[in-house]
């Protein structure tokens, strides 16, 4: 397990955070890590993952809406993304291959030794509150034009 991933599993373990399954990727180079959950928006549960590996970069990503863009609402929902990727600096929405709408944040973590994280849990944990403020202040319009 890569040293952020160790470093984020104390801190889960310390705070006795039960809400992931932790998956190591077997044979990457990155030596990732995946901390998989969820989070309840208007009552629907959306898979969420906690992305660590070795680089200086780690990823918090949702899965909004499955199947979220087709044929019939493709430039609707293109431009209101672009629209909401101009509006907010900590997220990137996308779709991916499948037409899943996926929201990113991507968390700046240099470091190769435990005492380079000292902060970590509780930054991906500041940055869980900021995402969850995000999605329920606009999970209810995506849905409309989704839909």
């Amino acid at each position: 397990m890569n040293v952020k991933a160790e470093v984020f599993k104390k801190y889960l373990e310390e705070k006795k955070i039960e809400a992931f399954q932790i998956e190591e990727v077997k044979d990457d180079a990155q030596e990732t890590v995946v901390f998989r959950s969820h989070i309840v928006v208007e009552g629907q549960q959306l898979p969420t993952l906690v992305l660590l590996d070795a680089s200086v970069f780690s990823m918090i990503r949702v899965q909004i809406s499955p199947k979220a863009r087709t044929e019939e609402n493709e430039l609707s929902v293109l431009r209101m993304i672009s629209e909401q990727n101009m509006k907010y600096k900590p997220f990137k929405l996308y779709f991916d291959q499948n037409g899943a709408l996926i929201l990113d944040v991507c968390l700046l973590t240099p470091g190769s030794e435990e005492k380079d994280f000292p902060q970590l849990g509780d930054e991906v944990y500041g940055m869980f509150d900021v995402l969850i403020k995000f999605l329920e202040e606009n999970y209810r319009s995506w849905m409309k034009e989704i839909w």
